[in-house]
């Protein structure tokens, strides 16, 4: 991936914790890139859990949800250095000990294009060793070992997953839907299918260009293809019809529907 720039403060807000700040110079134009995902529309974790306290990394655009009892701050280590000169914030700003598990330090980056990620370390001071992984704007972390994440980077729209613990790190529980929420015109005539898949059986009903449409669903499940992500999706018209459309993504990341595009590298 390309990187960019130098960068600038690495800072995170938290309900109980102290502030820090860092001066560096930046190229600006980067950091106009970075409020991209704080911008960007999504349901708020912390309304799901408000048991957990919360930090924002504002530099890195993502959101930590905690159990403040298996908590610590950590320490900066060494690496976080190569991510600013490469021009991309990072910080890892706790350490996380949840339901027997040994300490891990939690590490997250803006990415170098509005992509934000986190990361859990067994070692500090080794980056790439992760036990846990994943994009997104917003990561809660309960005491009982499971993570919920969401935010659209990465993706496609605002993905929320659930990981879980299994022998030695965290793997993501299964969904055969995911929730979408996104609403916008057609940009192109889109026919309304029975199931998901680009061969299945019509509707009888094709939207036409402009038609503005609510998106409910995506089936999870990969395609047939070579597709990183499933194009198939529920669509729900203004009169309240529902039906598939195999939306697939063109190589500029956007879809048939406004508003539904794949955001990152």
């Amino acid at each position: 991936m390309n990187l960019i720039g130098p960068v600038t403060a690495r800072r995170y807000d938290d309900d109980h914790m102290p502030q820090e700040d860092t001066t560096m110079k930046f190229r600006p134009g980067f950091a106009l890139t970075l409020l991209l995902p704080l911008t960007a529309g999504g349901a708020d974790l912390s309304a799901a859990f408000p048991q957990l306290a919360k930090m924002q990394l504002r530099n890195e655009g993502v959101t930590v949800l905690y159990p403040r009892e298996h908590a610590g701050k950590a320490p900066p280590p060494a690496w976080l250095r190569d991510y600013e000169e490469a021009g991309v914030y990072a910080s890892a700003p706790l350490t996380l000990t949840l339901d027997g598990l040994p300490p891990l330090t939690l590490a997250c980056d803006s990415g170098p294009s509005a992509d934000p990620s986190c990361r859990l370390l067994r070692d500090a001071e080794k980056p790439d060793e992760t036990v846990f992984e994943a994009p997104g704007t917003q990561f809660a972390f309960l005491p009982d070992a499971r993570i919920v994440v969401g935010g659209h980077s990465d993706t496609y729209y605002d993905e929320r997953r659930t990981y879980q613990w299994k022998k030695d790190r965290f793997v993501e529980v299964a969904q055969p839907l995911r929730h979408v929420g996104v609403s916008g015109a057609l940009k192109q005539a889109v026919i309304l299918r029975r199931a998901p898949g680009a061969k299945a059986a019509e509707l009888g009903l094709t939207l036409a260009a402009g038609t503005r449409v609510t998106v409910l669903l995506n089936d999870a499940r990969k395609g047939t293809g070579n597709e990183e992500f499933s194009p198939d999706y529920l669509l729900l018209t203004p009169e309240g019809i529902v039906g598939w459309a195999h939306l697939p993504g063109n190589p500029d990341g956007t879809t048939a529907v406004e508003g539904l595009y794949y955001r990152g590298d």
